[in-house]
């Protein structure tokens, strides 16, 4: 940014299920990074975020054509600010695959300058290749997300988690229960994770417990992710893939 200029910063994400609780909206993976990225920008750029709008949904929307979208482009015009986007790829992965280009073919429309907080440049300075290339990336995205759901999480033999010993079945019930709903709800953050690694590399009980700490989110007892918990969480959200009818 040349000079500094007021911001409206506009996030958006894809969940299960909606929130309930303030709590829960503040839990969530998504928000929450591209929240802190528009903040490291407001901070690099000199700017300052005049209003923060969160937004969600439980299918994959178009977010240029949502409520709260329109709204933050409304506020923008009318106090002279930019739109600010933590990262336009990730939402526009976020989109339906057959409407990803219109998603962009709407933000070529705009008659306010949309930042990209993970580029810091504008969506109207980048050249016609390099919008072009953010649209095949994101769909690149869609396509292995929607893999790692069709699939599953897969584990090594090595990565397994170890069979149930007979006082184990008979645990219990409430607590195993509790367990299931937490990696239901931890799902989306999970496939997340692992549509960011490297195509073939799997997510490793470590590597998903510094991404759930780094989110801010809590094990079951209120503390930090271990490399076990982790462990525990990927084997049953594989197993909750590999059985979507199960309660």
């Amino acid at each position: 940014m040349n000079e500094a200029r007021p911001l409206v910063a506009y996030s958006f994400a894809y969940v299960r299920r909606q929130f309930h609780s303030l709590d829960e909206l503040n839990a969530n993976g998504a928000l929450r990074r591209q929240r802190a990225a528009q903040l490291v920008f407001e901070k690099v750029s000199g700017g300052w975020i005049l209003q923060t709008i969160a937004d969600w949904s439980t299918y994959r929307a178009l977010f240029t054509s949502r409520e709260k979208f329109r709204h933050a482009l409304e506020v923008a015009r009318s106090s002279g600010a930019g739109l600010l986007l933590a990262d336009i790829r990730e939402l526009l992965a976020c989109t339906k695959r057959d409407r990803i280009s219109e998603c962009a073919s709407a933000l070529d429309a705009l008659d306010v300058e949309v930042w990209d907080a993970s580029l810091r440049r504008t969506w109207q300075s980048m050249t016609e290749g390099e919008r072009r290339s953010l649209v095949i990336n994101a769909t690149q995205t869609n396509n292995s997300r929607s893999e790692a759901v069709k699939v599953g999480i897969r584990l090594s033999p090595t990565e397994k988690a170890p069979l149930p010993t007979g006082n184990y079945k008979h645990g219990n019930s409430a607590n195993r229960l509790a367990a299931d709903q937490r990696a239901r709800r931890l799902r989306d953050f999970v496939v997340e994770e692992m549509a960011r690694l490297p195509t073939g590399e799997k997510l490793s009980p470590s590597v998903l417990a510094a991404a759930l700490n780094a989110a801010g989110i809590r094990s079951a007892r209120g503390g930090h992710w271990s490399h076990n918990t982790a462990k525990d969480l990927i084997a049953r959200i594989g197993t909750l893939l590999a059985n979507p009818m199960s309660p």
